[in-house]
């Protein structure tokens, strides 16, 4: 018998490593997922963890600029930081997390009163329940109804999976365009709505063959990703989205793990980069029957902008950044345990609090906008942006790999400031501030007149609109008119479970609402340079 020789090559594997045709295949264990999964060597540690079902986030679309993917991995007895996005699979290895945390999603909005009416009622039997969907660019919250009175039943928010591909609409749709998978991302959002669902349900003690109706809003990107829509024309001018109607689908269209004839319905979106969510935000607050100047606004990534005189509706969406969501900053993190939340002056004393009470592990949002308004305030952040030497608090100034830093906390991890998260914050805050004025202009409006400035989204509930008027991101008028009214999108696309006429009118709402394109105002420009800075402080 012919001895077979084996190819050079498979004398050097790590054990469990297998050789077909050349074709090497290695074993990647996640801790403390306790997840494993065979991939080809040479496979990014961030591909292997998609495929395995395990989240590391990735806000920079795995372009190794940010370093939030950062894990530890260990081989040959071994242990090393790396980047996940950065770094291949070369032999067996285990792949060691950071800490798990849920994230701190809101669930709760401004509660309009409805008759209950849902959608072919008529159908529904003994124990039905409903599904309401608010899917956002960084989380999903999914709301169980009961069938028979419409009231909540349980809710349960996680953090979006698309995070892994990256932090903003337009990284996951040009991955979406240009990757040799174009449908991971409509895959993974499909898993993670069939995972909510699930999990509510059993929270309800209910089961999913009991779900007779489910509802999604969300924003454009993410309508067209779930759908699996063309996204060229959107991402590119002049943002044109494939589709802007209401859509009535069966689960078996959108592969969602329930009864195959159970109806969804999906709102529909305005243009551009304002989707369903606001859509649903609009009929959350009954915004069509407002007789005063009113401007409602979503602080985000992608912020999106609607303001009525009491007669005509406008809106437009502002590329804000992912600053607000503790992306693109030094030491940023979005809303989990061990992020510092808020920071004070008492008594001349620099506080903060974290999350879950937890050790710092770094700053979320809110912590960013107030810790800038503190330092704003107190001069230690001058107009321009730049930190002031002489000034309170200076002895916190202190010397990082990217220049000078304000510290925050010291301990386990150092958690500071850098000059470029300031940047990165200005950025953000000019968009929204020029968006905001371009709205005025076209409504012929001065700051003044605003009655009401209503805050939506998790986000907006966890700012102090102090602080927001003291880093100028809302004009000094709009002082003392602010009102969070929290997740108005989740309570909208709870209101279309709830009442079917509601989800029709919402058609007509969407098209009365006028869309203002940013990048075709001349004055955005001007605005937007003239908003960078902050306040002056007398």
């Amino acid at each position: 018998m012919a001895i077979r020789r084996m190819p050079p090559l498979q004398r050097f594997l790590p054990n469990r490593s297998l050789v077909k045709e050349h074709i090497v295949i290695c074993h990647v264990v996640f801790q403390p997922n306790e997840k494993e999964v065979s991939v080809l060597c040479g496979t990014l540690l961030s591909d292997a963890a998609k495929k395995a079902g395990v989240f590391i986030d990735s806000p920079c679309g795995g372009n190794g600029t940010c370093g939030k993917c950062s894990v530890v991995l260990e081989q040959n007895g071994a242990q090393k930081s790396v980047l996940a996005c950065q770094t291949k699979v070369e032999q067996d290895c285990t792949v060691i997390l950071g800490d798990v945390n849920d994230l701190h999603t809101l669930h709760d909005g401004a509660e309009r009163k409805v008759s209950y009416a849902p959608y072919n009622k008529d159908s529904f039997t003994q124990g039905s329940c409903l599904a309401a969907f608010d899917l956002g660019t960084t989380s999903i919250v999914c709301y169980l109804l009961d069938g028979a009175t419409g009231e909540q039943l349980a809710s349960i928010g996680m953090q979006n999976p698309q995070s892994a591909y990256g932090a903003d609409v337009i990284t996951r749709a040009n991955y979406v365009m240009t990757s040799d998978q174009p449908a991971a991302l409509q895959d993974c959002v499909i898993s993670a709505l069939n995972e909510l669902m699930l999990r509510t349900t059993v929270q309800a003690g209910r089961s999913l063959n009991e779900l007779s109706l489910i509802t999604i809003v969300g924003n454009t990107v993410m309508h067209h990703i779930l759908l699996g829509l063309p996204l060229a024309q959107l991402v590119r001018a002049p943002y044109t989205p494939s589709s802007t109607d209401s859509k009535i689908k069966t689960a078996a269209e959108l592969g969602l793990n329930v009864s195959p004839d159970t109806r969804v319905l999906i709102a529909p979106v305005i243009g551009g980069f304002v989707g369903a969510d606001t859509v649903a935000c609009l009929s959350a607050t009954a915004f069509e029957q407002f007789q005063s100047s009113t401007l409602m606004l979503d602080i985000g990534t992608n912020g999106e902008l609607v303001c009525t005189d009491g007669i005509k509706r406008v809106c437009c969406s502002t590329a804000a950044g992912p600053a607000f969501e503790g992306a693109n900053i030094s030491c940023g993190m979005r809303a989990e345990n061990g992020a510092v939340d808020h920071i004070w002056q008492d008594n001349g004393a620099f506080c903060f609090s974290t999350i879950g009470d937890a050790p710092a592990r770094g700053i979320c949002g809110s912590g960013l906008i107030d810790l800038i308004a503190l330092l704003v305030k107190l001069g230690t952040i001058d107009e321009t942006g730049r930190f002031n030497k002489n000034a309170s608090f200076s002895e916190r100034l202190i010397r990082t790999e990217t220049g000078l830093s304000f510290q925050i906390a010291q301990g386990d991890k150092n958690v500071f400031l850098s000059q470029k998260d300031v940047r990165e914050l200005q950025l953000g805050k000019a968009a929204i501030r020029a968006g905001i004025a371009v709205l005025l202009d076209t409504l012929s409006l001065v700051e003044y007149q605003i009655e009401r400035v209503l805050l939506a989204g998790a986000f907006g509930s966890h700012l102090s609109p102090d602080a927001l008027c003291d880093i100028g991101l809302l004009p000094e008028a709009f002082r003392g008119k602010i009102e969070s009214i929290g997740n108005a999108a989740g309570e909208g696309a709870k209101l279309y479970a709830r009442n079917f006429s509601l989800f029709q009118q919402s058609e007509q709402l969407a098209r009365e609402t006028g869309y203002v394109e940013l990048t075709l105002s001349p004055a955005f420009s001007d605005y937007y340079v003239d908003a960078m800075s902050f306040p002056v402080q007398t």
